[in-house]
């Protein structure tokens, strides 16, 4: 009888203390950018998270006072995983849990990048080198430090001194680079090959959250089989042939952009010109009129680098003008890597008979190949590089990028054409309004964007992961805050 006291007595007493523990959870947010991972075996999207928990106790009590209740918040950093073919995750890992108090709310938690079997995490005060193959720990600071104990004192504990180029590049506290090589995790010292390149990469290794704008992954133009199609509205297509020195042909991006109005069709250049800078520099007689030029300047340059050069005035009249079997050499090279394409201007576009029309559409960007130049020289000036569309295969086609209206109700879409740009073999309406990023997942297209789902006038922000079927236009997602799957309305 005694003992079947105490049992409930202790039962009370459990359940009393568990009604003076209160938790909740904050919706949990992605920290930095989401990394596609290759495991060995396949790819997975991994994504940081930090979730804020309210926990509340109450203290005190008693015969002679009330008590009160006392709140801590906790902030557990997070790793997920992802299947880029579904968005399902995959798996979810806890890092570290802070106090607020141990700097928990402002913590830094970012993807840094993948070395081999490596990927590198930065977590709070230390970066992590976490298995590619399950996210499991596989060095810290510790083991780094332990590797290279000549530098324990002046390895720094904030994120501006990691910096991932391929591999992770530690600027230790007394200004030495050094590089962390695999997989013994020895610090070599480090030189950057640049370091104006160097400077951008520690600036978005600690500043850029992995997003970009929706417009940012679209074109308005391409060339399909040698022909320069456009997706432009009516009054972007009148501009596109107001084009005098062929920027417009070069780049529609110097088109006139009618913005949250346009409502785009498919053209095709019917009939193209010389621009005026071919002209105006000995074009009009053609491309041997237009060598001649060039290498009339180029000559005049190097006479007034002889005159510079020369002791005196008779010397430089001996020296000056290039021997005629330079000057032939040089119209040859010329004549011969003659490129056309430079010095062409739209002269009239056609629109495309029985293509559709598309609000605010773009052609979606194929990814930048890795190592080709971001900027090319267009006459005396520097511009972006113009990447071209994403090509579909099987059947030949592109996709459009556009949205379904303009009001809050619009989302984005993207739609499948054919390679005649007249028929559209899915439209796939996603639960986006802007969209972040992409990767493409051979029969797949990993998307990330974010959607506004509170009522007007008020903010209920949300992040997922879509994973798009290239060849059925179906997809299936997972909601970041909400953690749970979501996909289309049926």
């Amino acid at each position: 009888m005694r003992n079947a006291i105490r049992f409930a007595f202790a039962m009370v007493l459990a359940a009393s203390l568990a009604a003076c523990e209160n938790s909740s959870f904050e919706p949990p947010e992605r920290s930095g950018p989401i990394g596609l991972v290759d495991t060995g075996s396949g790819k997975q999207a991994w994504l940081t998270t930090s979730q804020e928990e309210e926990r509340s106790r109450h203290v005190g009590g008693g015969s002679r006072r009330v008590g009160k209740w006392v709140t801590e918040y906790y902030y557990h950093l997070r790793l997920q995983a992802h299947d880029p073919d579904t968005a399902r995750r995959l798996w979810l890992k806890e890092l570290k849990v802070l106090r607020d108090k141990e700097g928990g709310r402002g913590a830094g938690l970012r993807i840094l990048g993948q070395q081999g079997g490596i990927v590198w995490v930065w977590v709070h005060d230390q970066v992590l080198a976490l298995s590619a193959r399950d996210g499991a720990v596989v060095a810290d600071r510790a083991r780094i430090v332990q590797a290279n104990p000549g530098i324990a004192d002046a390895l720094p504990s904030e994120l501006k001194f990691h910096t991932f180029v391929g591999e992770l590049v530690i600027t230790l506290a007394d200004a030495r680079r050094v590089r962390i090589s695999l997989p013994d995790f020895r610090a070599i010292p480090y030189q950057a090959p640049d370091e104006k390149q160097f400077s951008q990469a520690v600036s978005m290794g600690t500043t850029w959250n992995g997003g970009y704008r929706t417009e940012e992954f679209g074109v308005r133009h391409g060339r399909f089989d040698g022909a320069w199609i456009g997706l432009l509205s009516e009054r972007e297509a009148r501009d596109g042939e107001n084009d005098k020195w062929g920027d417009n042909y070069a780049d529609s991006a110097d088109i006139d952009d009618e913005g949250e109005l346009a409502r785009r069709t498919f053209w095709r250049v019917a009939d193209t010109a010389w621009n005026d800078d071919f002209l105006a520099h000995g074009g009009r007689k053609g491309v041997q009129g237009y060598c001649e030029d060039r290498i009339s300047i180029v000559e005049n340059q190097e006479d007034m680098q002889r005159l510079m050069q020369a002791n005196d005035i008779e010397q430089y009249a001996r020296n000056r003008g290039a021997d005629q079997g330079t000057r032939r050499q040089r119209m040859r090279d010329c004549v011969e890597n003659f490129d056309e394409e430079r010095f062409k201007r739209i002269e009239k576009l056609d629109r495309i008979a029985g293509a559709g029309e598309w609000l605010q559409g773009r052609l979606l960007k194929a990814q930048a190949v890795p190592g080709s130049p971001q900027w090319v020289q267009r006459g005396i000036v520097m511009k972006p590089a113009v990447r071209p569309p994403l090509r579909l295969e099987d059947p030949d086609g592109v996709l459009v990028l556009h949205r379904t209206r303009m009001d809050a109700q619009g989302r984005l879409a993207l739609s499948r054409l054919d390679a005649s740009f007249s028929k559209t073999l899915w439209t796939a309406v996603l639960r986006y309004t802007e969209l972040s990023n992409r990767w493409e997942n051979g029969s797949h297209l990993l998307l990330y964007g974010n959607w506004n789902a509170g009522q007007p006038g008020s903010s209920d922000m949300h992040e997922a992961l879509l994973s798009l079927d290239l060849d059925t236009g179906r997809w299936s997602g997972w909601d970041i805050g909400a953690e749970a799957a979501i996909a289309p309305p049926s």
